[in-house]
């Protein structure tokens, strides 16, 4: 660093004393100065870049109609096995069980609360619940048809139970 300093001074100092100098013949030309590089050339460090790995774009695939069915099938079978429900090859059984679940713990609440106007409002989802339940026996298989009446049977027991705290 140092001599660079110095040799850029000296190139400084020599600029101005020859720029300084007065000749009449080299007043009317115009100087054209050439400097010698007197520093040695740096050598920098060659980095070798490294080649950019390009990651494959994942593209998503849609998926169709059935895949979608069949992943909420596989979800409500799922729900239903983690709270011990049974569970049917026909998914409109399986959410019949699910809505009467919600039957089950909306009554539960209305019994502890003991409010009317929740009677009232449930007494609705009774009468689709009855609708629906016949429209599964006709479409369920034998053994499926007595699984279906043995949680029937299950769960009006648990009905009753609430319905006599009341």
């Amino acid at each position: 660093m140092k001599n660079f300093l110095k040799i850029t001074c000296c190139l400084l100092a020599t600029t101005a004393i020859v720029s300084c100098k007065q000749d009449p013949k080299t007043d009317k030309m115009e100087l054209q100065e050439q400097v010698e590089d007197t520093l040695p050339a740096v050598v920098e460090p060659v980095v070798e870049e490294k080649p950019v790995v390009k990651k494959k774009e994942v593209v998503k695939k849609k998926k169709t109609k059935a895949q979608i069915k069949a992943e909420s099938v596989k979800k409500l079978t799922l729900e239903l096995k983690s709270k011990g429900l049974p569970t049917f090859n026909e998914t409109p059984a399986m959410i019949y069980i699910k809505n009467y679940e919600k039957y089950v713990a909306d009554y539960r609440k209305a019994v502890e609360a003991n409010d009317m106007d929740s009677f009232l409002k449930l007494s609705d989802a009774s009468s689709a619940l009855t609708r629906q339940y016949r429209t599964l026996l006709n479409s369920l298989e034998g053994e499926e048809v007595a699984k279906m009446s043995r949680y029937m049977q299950e769960k009006s027991k648990q009905i009753d139970a609430l319905s006599a705290n009341m």
